[in-house]
């Protein structure tokens, strides 16, 4: 926050000397078709996409009741934040800059203070980056964990480790696939696909819980919120789940085509059907052989 703060002021003072020719052509040249604004919502909700780790994490909190506080008072910080950045972009940098989508922080800051401006703002976009990081490890590793809980995932997933009661090979797991899929392509290709996926399954998640709240009215609730944003979540979902096809075709099909195969690999490896008498015994193993390396149990 104390970055995008800096952003802001830097906006400030550029529009307070009078540097006005940036914000002066409006919304000339809006894109209004549908299919790009799609893909525009990919990116401006993954930023916004932080509230689902306050969800996975709700198992650890000690009051539950607050989530609905937590999660609106959060998000409305963020958006705070995240426009008067916005904004500070737009004011000191031309259209042109603006849709290279390339370090537009340091551009920023090299434009008002100079070249030193440019490795400041890099350092502080790293530092963001890796709190980002940090809390995303957090959370995915935990949906890892419960799967494993569960007998959805192999046993190892749900080790935790015994001094600092993390699940230790969900956290490594987590570190491994997104060093690859980093080193794989750009970020901007990594965003699309990721919400292309991410959206779909919130959606049915959202739609899982108006489902729940019909059959089953009178079960306790730790937390409750309004039906009104799992609808507007379903919709959205929909929307963004949609649009992409028309874009880029090839990438939806092949991520849906890998998503659609852990439908028999969840029937095999889950519910039993046709599963070699061996995978037991080797998963049994190599969580025996993880928890003794990682200490956890």
């Amino acid at each position: 926050s104390s970055g995008i703060n800096a952003e802001y002021g830097i906006g400030v003072y550029h529009l307070a000397t009078g540097h006005t020719e940036n914000i002066s052509v409006g919304f000339n040249n809006t894109n209004w078709e549908p299919q790009q604004w799609g893909e525009a919502w990919n990116s401006v909700l993954w930023a916004y996409n932080g509230w689902i780790s306050l969800s996975v994490l709700l198992g650890e909190v000690k009051d539950p009741k607050m989530l609905p506080k937590i999660v609106g008072i959060s998000m409305a910080i963020v958006t705070v934040l995240y426009v008067s950045a916005v904004t500070a972009y737009h004011v000191v940098l031309d259209i042109e800059t603006m849709n290279s989508k390339s370090a537009l922080a340091s551009k920023m800051a090299s434009k008002i203070i100079g070249p030193a401006g440019d490795y400041i703002f890099a350092i502080a976009v790293a530092v963001s980056t890796l709190g980002n990081a940090m809390c995303a490890s957090l959370a995915s590793s935990r949906f890892l964990q419960a799967g494993g809980a569960q007998e959805i995932l192999p046993g190892c997933f749900a080790l935790v480790n015994k001094r600092f009661k993390t699940p230790m090979f969900a956290l490594l797991f987590v570190m491994v696939t997104a060093t690859l899929f980093n080193l794989a392509g750009n970020v901007y290709s990594l965003i699309n696909t990721a919400s292309f996926t991410s959206f779909a399954f919130t959606s049915l998640c959202a739609l899982g819980l108006i489902v729940l709240r019909r059959k089953e009215p009178d079960t306790p609730r730790p937390a409750k919120v309004s039906l009104f944003f799992p609808v507007v979540t379903i919709i959205t979902g929909i929307y963004l789940f949609i649009v992409p096809w028309f874009t880029n075709t090839i990438m939806c099909g092949v991520w849906t085509g890998m998503t659609a195969l852990g439908i028999p690999i969840f029937y095999v490896c889950v519910k039993g059907y046709a599963r070699p008498s061996c995978l037991l015994s080797i998963s049994g193993t190599i969580t025996s052989f993880m928890g003794r390396i990682l200490k956890s149990e």
